[in-house]
């Protein structure tokens, strides 16, 4: 997982590709941390897996652009319309792995 910095997140954002993820947070959330931590056993089993992160609080205008509503949050790309949905629910490594696996279909 790869942490953008803060000066050019527009620029980050519009250089993803569909099936790509991004991973929103901050540092001093709990469930941030442990939502993290899940994303890191999930990319231990996918290691090729496009996934970022982003600090919200050195980012405000992405939440603005993605829609986010909450933190912890993980942003898909959409591999057909482009278009970015989000997932709030960090229920289980497995569910978590479900979700990411499908998203990186066809």
């Amino acid at each position: 997982m790869r942490e953008w910095e803060g000066g050019a997140w527009e620029k980050e954002l519009e250089s993803l590709s569909g099936g790509s993820l991004l991973y929103i947070h901050t540092p001093l959330c709990g469930t941030c941390a442990l939502a993290r931590r899940m994303l890191g056993v999930v990319e231990a089993m996918m290691p090729d897996l496009p996934l970022h992160a982003a600090n919200l609080n050195r980012m405000p205008g992405l939440a603005e652009r993605l829609k986010v509503e909450s933190v912890p949050c993980l942003s898909i790309k959409d591999k057909r319309t482009g278009e970015w949905s989000n997932l709030y629910r960090f229920g289980s490594v497995v569910e978590l792995n479900e979700v990411i696996r499908r998203s990186q279909q066809g």
